[in-house]
Formats: C-alpha cells, sequence, structure tokens
C-alpha cells in the first residue's frame, strides 16, 4: 500500500471522529454547559498540540527565528480573519447570526488547518500522521459537536446541518493531502516553518475565539478543569503513542 492511500486512510480516521461528534449532537439536544466544557477540552487538546508535539521540534531546528516569524504570522493570519468575519458578521441584525457566523467560519478555518498538519506531520513520517490525526480528532470531535448543537439551536436546517458535517471530512481529508502531496517534496526546515504557522493560527483560535466563546454564558470557573483535562489527556496520550514530529 502506497503512502498515498496510508495518507487518505489516516485523515479519514480523523474525518470518521470528527463527524461522530456532530451525529451526537443530531441525537441529543446539548444543554449550554455541555457546550461550554466540550469548547474547553478541544481548546486544552489543541493548546496541548502545539506545546508537546508542533513547536518543540521546530523552535530546535537550524530555522528558528523563520520558526518563530512564522508562527507570529500565523497567529496575526487568525486575528485579521476573525477581525473581518466579526465585523461583517455585527452588521446583522440578530445577535445569533453573529455567534452563528464567528463560530461556522473559525471552526472550518481550523479543521482545515487541522488537516494540513495532519498533510504535514505524514510527509515526515506516517506514524507521525497517525498520531496527530488521531490527537487533532480529540479536538475536533466536540467542536464539530458544539457547531451541530448551535446550528440546531438557531434554527438552521438539516440539510444545512449536513452540509456542515461534509465541509468537516473534506476540510480535514483535503486539508491532509494538500499538506501531504504539497509539502512532502520541500525541505525539513520548510515544512517545520509551515508547522509553526498553523500552531499560531492554532493557538490564537483557542485564546480568541474557542476559549471566550466556551465563557459567553458566564459559564463558572470550574469549567475550567475540561481546559486542564484536555492538556493532561494529550500529554498521556505522547507518552503512550511517541512518534515525535
Amino acid at each position: 500500500m502506497n503512502d498515498f492511500i496510508l495518507v487518505i486512510i489516516i485523515s479519514a480516521i480523523a474525518a470518521f471522529l470528527t463527524v461522530l461528534g456532530a451525529f451526537i449532537a443530531e441525537k441529543v439536544d446539548v444543554p449550554n454547559r455541555i457546550i461550554s466544557r466540550a469548547l474547553q477540552f478541544a481548546a486544552g487538546v489543541l493548546t496541548a498540540l502545539v506545546a508537546f508535539s508542533l513547536m518543540p521540534p521546530a523552535v530546535r531546528s537550524e530555522s528558528s527565528t523563520l520558526v518563530i516569524v512564522g508562527f507570529f504570522f500565523g497567529g496575526a493570519c487568525f486575528v485579521i480573519m476573525d477581525y473581518m468575519a466579526s465585523r461583517k458578521a455585527a452588521a446583522q441584525s440578530a445577535e445569533l447570526a453573529v455567534v452563528s457566523t464567528a463560530l461556522y467560519i473559525g471552526i472550518i478555518v481550523d479543521m482545515a488547518i487541522d488537516g494540513v498538519v495532519i498533510g504535514l506531520g505524514s510527509s515526515l513520517t506516517l506514524g507521525t500522521g497517525l498520531v496527530l490525526a488521531l490527537s487533532i480528532a480529540i479536538s475536533t470531535a466536540p467542536l464539530a459537536l458544539v457547531t451541530i448543537a448551535m446550528a440546531k439551536r438557531s434554527g438552521q436546517s438539516l440539510r444545512f446541518r449536513r452540509i456542515l458535517m461534509l465541509i468537516f471530512t473534506i476540510a480535514l481529508m483535503g486539508g491532509a493531502l494538500l499538506g501531504f502531496l504539497v509539502f512532502r517534496n520541500q525541505s525539513l526546515d520548510v515544512r517545520l516553518i509551515l508547522i509553526a504557522v498553523a500552531s499560531g493560527f492554532l493557538i490564537t483560535t483557542v485564546t480568541q475565539s474557542i476559549i471566550p466563546e466556551a465563557n459567553r454564558d458566564g459559564e463558572p470557573s470550574l469549567a475550567a478543569l475540561f481546559f486542564v483535562g484536555g492538556l493532561s489527556l494529550y500529554a498521556l496520550f505522547t507518552l503512550i503513542v511517541k512518534a515525535p514530529v
């Protein structure tokens, strides 16, 4: 079996687990407190992914200065995208539409970047790609659950929600194939710089979008335990399955 097919299988695992979270939201009415905790948990996993797997090998590379610049660039890209999306959404009259638009755009772009990270990891080793796919799915499944739950709550049609699930799958698998096919022939330094760009985007998404959304309804601070739980679970996962980037 060639590497291309294996990358498809690896990304399909992440997509399946992600869409599974969306199906749960379709079958069950998800209360606000569960949405908040799911977002906190996903934020913890994404933070740990950047801190424990993506950035350490990047900052130790010979291009560490460019890696840091790339990290800043990735974060700046999210800030600009979020600013533009928020301004556009603010022009709408309904507050719910503002929440939904920001959530949909942020999570879909986040999943596409997650897919690219899986592809980049697979271009290093297939074992790395698999570990990243499984760890990323731990965060994208709750995000998919939250997105579908919010879509149901805002009165979006079943057809719209199914299109969202399809977009999640395309974003993850398409991003993974893009990351693998486009960047596998690039030098290791180039790939690590790109991983730094993705890391900057992801960590800024967590701090500026996911956690504020989790605390939107004034959730008690104990909900932050789920953030710590996500961090700890990912750390444990990296100890059990070692496939360094």
